[in-house]
């Protein structure tokens, strides 16, 4: 993986593809870092509302259970 931060001068750059990356599918993303905290905040508001979507879902009495369940199915599995 390579991560580099850059302050552009000009609207157009040109980047240099690792030899190892050719005819590999290879993903480019550019945001400016003062948005990275906008990002967060609308992915945790989606958290929020898919939560919120799937309440009529819950089943009160298991509820209680959510926080082992995990840890309950993997030590099931591998006994």
């Amino acid at each position: 993986m390579i991560r580099e931060v850059i302050r552009p001068q000009q609207t157009s750059i040109t980047i240099d593809i690792p030899q190892s990356y050719i005819n590999k599918d290879v993903e480019f993303i550019m945001f400016a870092l003062d948005e990275k905290d906008e990002i967060l905040d609308i992915k945790q508001d989606d958290l929020a509302s898919l939560g919120g979507a799937l309440n009529r879902y819950a089943n009160p009495s298991k509820i209680e259970l959510e926080s082992s369940a995990w840890e309950e199915h993997i030590l099931d599995k591998y006994r």
